[in-house]
C-alpha cells in the first residue's frame, strides 16, 4: 500500500469520524430547539386554558344572573324550590364547562411537554450515536490501513508512514 492510499485512507476515515460527529452535533441542536419550541407551546397552551376557564366563568355568571333575573321578573323566589334547584343545576353545569376547559388545556399543556422531554432525548441520543458512529468509523479505517498492510511487523509502529523513512530520520 503507497502512503497516498495510506493518506487517502487515513483522510476518508478523520473525515467520516468529524462528519458523523458533526450530524450527531447538529441533530442533537435542532432536537433541542424543538423541545424548545414544545416547552414554549406548554406555556402557551397553559395560559390560552386559563384565559378560556376565566371567559367561560364569565358567561356562565351573565348567564345565572339572566336566569335570575328571568325568574325574579315572574315572581319566582330564588331562595326556594325549582327556582333555588335549577340556579344551583346551572351553577354546577356551568362550573363543569369551565373545568373541561381547564381539563383540556391541561392535557394539551402535559403533551407539550412530553413532547419537548421526548426531543430532550433526541438530543442526547443524537449525540452518543454519533459518538458510535465516529468510532465505527475510526475502526473501518484502522481494519483497512491493517489489512492493506500499513500496520505490518516491518513497520516502527509510530505511523503508518514510518516504514517509508529509515530508523535514524525517525
Amino acid at each position: 500500500m503507497g502512503i497516498s492510499t495510506t493518506a487517502m485512507t487515513l483522510i476518508s476515515t478523520a473525515v467520516s469520524a468529524v462528519g458523523a460527529i458533526s450530524q450527531g452535533k447538529a441533530a442533537s441542536a435542532q432536537a433541542k430547539y424543538q423541545a424548545q419550541i414544545a416547552n414554549q407551546q406548554a406555556e402557551r397552551a397553559r395560559q390560552m386554558g386559563e384565559l378560556q376557564a376565566r371567559n367561560q366563568r364569565k358567561k356562565n355568571k351573565a348567564l345565572e344572573a339572566s336566569q335570575r333575573a328571568i325568574i325574579a321578573s315572574r315572581g319566582g323566589d330564588l331562595s326556594t324550590g325549582s327556582a333555588l334547584l335549577v340556579g344551583t343545576e346551572l351553577a354546577a353545569e356551568n362550573e363543569l364547562n369551565a373545568r373541561l376547559v381547564e381539563n383540556n388545556a391541561a392535557a394539551q399543556q402535559t403533551a407539550l411537554q412530553n413532547e419537548a422531554e421526548l426531543q430532550r432525548a433526541r438530543a442526547r441520543n443524537a449525540t452518543s450515536s454519533s459518538f458510535f458512529r465516529a468510532g465505527t468509523s475510526l475502526l473501518k479505517g484502522g481494519t483497512q490501513l491493517n489489512k492493506a498492510g500499513a500496520f505490518s511487523s516491518g513497520s516502527t509502529g509510530l505511523s503508518p508512514f514510518a516504514a517509508n523513512y529509515p530508523a535514524n530520520a525517525l
